[in-house]
């Protein structure tokens, strides 16, 4: 009988892709996406204790699986597995990845950490490192074709505030075309828009470029605050802007961009700066409490 032993191995790849870490991450967590560089998958559950199964046939017809466990996803920052790797139903490897995406020069730092256990001889941490370089170079191809698309979507996307401007990312685990009906439909607009403690009466919603929005705040003190808002611009699907009225004059634009079946929104540009450093003590937290509402809705009711 055939003596059985183990040997275990870490190894660690650095890659720079130039590409934006929701590109990078897309490519991971989307299972069309992944499909380009990977196994395509047979079972994908992007999410903590989901599973992703896959499968490959050798040139003498032997199978090899690849059986992994989402353990932890942190949005854009980081993703960690567990998985085996079988052969002709006989397993091989015990493993855990991390990866980690950080934002570089130009592009995106993908940091790749594998701790493997390694049964019997029938694969080492040599072969194991050389073919995931290999896959993370097929990742870096697989983004190569969209980046001209890429560059664009990073204008629109840039989370750089400018001068006299709020900028606020918040992902939603729904898809754009929910988001933004929860910003074009008043029945819905109306349960979360404002801070904690606010609610409202639409007056006016007249949702066309051109067309305004009239409401007014009810506060938690009782006191009443109108507001008059006109829609500047609205594509489908994909953007929402609009001027605020009377004080504090602004401008809010919402832009719906699918990442991985996640949705990210807003900046806020104000043309006075007497008025930006009058509003900036608590602008910001209105803002953040405002999305974590939509947040609420959306968890409570999918829009259909």
């Amino acid at each position: 009988m055939k003596a059985k032993f183990v040997n275990h191995g870490t190894f660690v790849i650095e890659k720079t892709y130039p590409a934006s870490r929701e590109q990078v991450y897309e490519a991971m967590a989307d299972a069309e996406a992944k499909a380009r560089w990977f196994t395509k998958p047979e079972v994908f559950e992007f999410r903590v204790g989901g599973r992703e199964f896959s499968s490959g046939e050798t040139p003498d017809g032997g199978l090899f699986t690849f059986d992994a466990t989402y353990q932890e996803i942190v949005p854009l920052e980081r993703i960690v597995y567990t998985y085996v790797m079988d052969f002709n139903g006989v397993r091989f490897s015990v493993s855990i990845t991390t990866i980690e995406l950080t934002d570089a020069d130009g592009g995106t730092k993908l940091t790749f950490t594998e701790q493997g256990t390694f049964f019997d001889g029938l694969d080492a941490v040599e072969n194991r490192e050389h073919g995931s370089r290999e896959l993370l170079e097929l990742l870096g191809n697989s983004l190569a074709p969209s980046s001209e698309a890429a560059v664009a979507d990073e204008k629109d996307e840039d989370l750089t505030p400018g001068e006299l401007e709020f900028v606020h990312m918040q992902l939603y685990d729904f898809p754009r075309e929910e988001v933004y009906r929860a910003w074009a439909q008043p029945e819905l607009l109306t349960q979360w828009w404002g801070p904690n403690g606010f609610t409202s009466t639409f007056r006016e919603f007249d949702f066309r470029e051109g067309g305004f929005w009239r409401f007014t705040f009810h506060g938690p003190n009782g006191a009443e605050y109108p507001n008059e808002n006109r829609f500047i611009e609205i594509e489908p699907g994909k953007r929402i802007v609009l001027e605020h009225q009377g004080a504090p004059e602004f401008r809010l634009t919402a832009t719906f961009t699918d990442i991985a079946g996640r949705t990210r929104v807003i900046r806020q540009q104000f043309n006075d700066e007497k008025i930006f450093e009058q509003v900036k003590s608590f602008c910001p937290d209105a803002n953040e409490q405002n999305l974590d509402r939509l947040q609420a809705v959306l968890d409570g009711q999918r829009v259909k």
